[in-house]
């Protein structure tokens, strides 16, 4: 049952038997299904090492390192991090009307900001692309400007739609932020296919642009649903406005460590051969998709509830309810995992080889897309772990915390894809690095914080002996039967095939294991 309090009113179309967090994955599964489909054409318009002029994706993914950086940290962390808290508040005590003018202000605020920012980073494209791909070539380096300076159009368009996502996030009112992304993946794959032949990543990159303008409309329709009441005030002077960029700076500065990272990858990897960045970049999207669609689902379904109940004393229900979706995560995460990185070959076979993207580029991707899948766990458990801080109104720690993985991501990545010569393999490597350091740092300090536990050691053991139990019969099965050199549609159905049996197993292990979190999930498809 949706929880929709008032003043969120319901949809028209019952969804009354998706719970938040399912509906928010299922609505991330398919974004992320369409976002394999987009690299799938991507790979096979374009290629990785094969790519020249126009239609060479290492220039596209470069540019995109600046518009992301913005909309990811002004936008997507630092924005709900200190919103949601604050409108939670107004929200338990019924001041809609603080409620309101506080969001309008955050509105009018970020739109300002995002328009000055995008604007400078427009006049000063020439030397953001140098920062970000010093190592291309002159024709290369100018294709990245040009397309930097089309991209600085989506941060705007972002700008308006994450206010609307914060409200809706803080509301319990999932539908339509949950169908956003799925627009903006059309609209780049609009850009492939009627533009990417002729304009090449021209093409695509107006796709982009289209793409954020379609997550925008369609989130419309939350301002009727949350009875949102817009004030034409600027709000500077509120205290409630100061609070919020006073909580947003240190997440700001956190989140600009981990985005300088991401610059300063992008950076080495334009000095590796051509194509590395582009592998990359599409082993990063398919290991993303279970991030996605579990580990930050449950993080964004349960920010509201944690924000609320760390406002109590008694922190134990804040520390109940963090073990409830920390474990939920495990459960799943740790099982998908063992399963990508048994199969990744043939997901890569499936998915990416065609038309451009030769064999030399598919192993190169399973060799990268194996070391970022080895910290699986921690990506999808961290978005969680950071809004545990956040709900406290503490954006400090994860700072710290994200200052010592900075160091260990630049450090690491440097000395393994350049010194050591590991090339973009290296680069994997460091990520890898990055995000266990992190998870380790918050686990440790959050668990200093709240001083109750939030992780069972020994249903985190029987979790991971059914993962290992489950892989092993999996790798037996896949032994036997050898599908990597088979057609495509003999190769999607092994793979589907090797999936359900391996759901099949786990959760008959599981459930021999006596582990709650099947029982949890078979009471509530029961239920539905």
């Amino acid at each position: 049952m949706v929880i929709i309090p008032f003043p969120c009113m319901e949809t028209k179309i019952n969804f009354r038997w998706l719970s938040p967090p399912l509906l928010l994955a299922l609505s991330s599964l398919l974004s992320r299904l369409l976002g394999v489909f987009r690299d799938h054409l991507l790979a096979k318009t374009f290629g990785a090492t094969l790519g020249t002029g126009i239609y060479n994706l290492d220039s596209y993914y470069a540019a995109f390192r600046i518009p992301d950086l913005l909309y990811n940290l002004i936008i997507f962390g630092a924005l709900s991090a200190s919103f949601i808290p604050i409108f939670a508040q107004y929200k338990k005590k019924g001041d809609w009307k603080n409620a309101w003018e506080f969001a309008s202000s955050m509105l009018h605020l970020m739109l300002i900001a995002m328009g000055v920012l995008a604007g400078v980073a427009y006049i000063f494209a020439p030397y953001l692309a140098k920062l970000v791909a010093a190592g291309f070539p002159p024709e290369k380096m100018e294709l990245t400007i040009y397309l930097m300076r089309i991209m600085l159009i989506s941060p705007l368009l972002f700008g308006f739609s994450a206010i609307l996502t914060s409200i809706q996030d803080s509301m319990n009112c999932f539908f339509f932020r949950s169908i956003g992304p799925l627009f903006y993946n059309l609209g780049i794959i609009a850009g492939i296919v009627f533009f990417g032949q002729q304009f090449g990543v021209i093409g695509v990159t107006w796709g982009v642009v289209f793409g954020a303008a379609l997550q925008w409309i369609v989130q419309l329709p939350s301002l009727r649903q949350t009875r949102f009441r817009h004030f034409w005030i600027l709000g500077i002077f509120r205290p409630d406005t100061r609070k919020a960029f006073r909580l947003m700076i240190p997440r700001l500065l956190g989140l600009s460590l981990s985005q300088i990272a991401l610059v300063a990858n992008t950076l080495i990897a334009s000095f590796l051969t051509t194509g590395s960045l582009t592998i990359f970049y599409l082993a990063d999207n398919l290991q993303s998709l279970p991030v996605g669609v579990i580990g930050i689902s449950f993080a964004i379904a349960s920010f509201a509830t944690l924000s609320e109940l760390a406002a109590e004393k008694n922190q134990s229900y804040f520390a109940q309810e963090l073990a409830r979706v920390i474990h939920q995560i495990l459960f799943l995460i740790i099982p998908a995992t063992v399963g990508m990185i048994l199969l990744r070959q043939e997901i890569i076979q499936l998915i990416l080889r065609s038309g451009q993207f030769n064999a030399q580029d598919a192993m190169l991707t399973a060799q990268v897309l194996f070391f970022l899948l080895l910290s699986l766990f921690a990506q999808s458990l961290i978005p969680v772990l950071g809004r545990a801080f956040f709900a406290h109104h503490d954006t400090k720690t994860p700072l710290w915390i994200g200052l010592v993985s900075f160091t260990v991501n630049i450090f690491s990545s440097y000395l393994l894809a350049i010194v050591y010569s590991f090339g973009i393999i290296g680069i994997a490597i460091a990520y890898t690095l990055d995000n266990f350091t992190k998870f380790i740092l918050m686990a440790f300090l959050l668990h200093k914080k709240i001083r109750h536990p939030f992780l069972y050691g020994k249903r985190l053991a029987l979790i991971i002996t059914a993962s290992a139990l489950m892989g092993g019969l999996l790798f037996v099965l896949k032994t036997l039967t050898p599908f990597i050199n088979a057609s495509r549609s003999v190769l999607a159905a092994s793979v589907g095939v090797y999936s359900m049996v391996g759901v099949v197993i786990y959760f008959w292990i599981c459930k021999i294991f006596r582990i709650p979190e099947v029982a949890i999930l078979l009471k509530r498809f029961s239920r539905n």
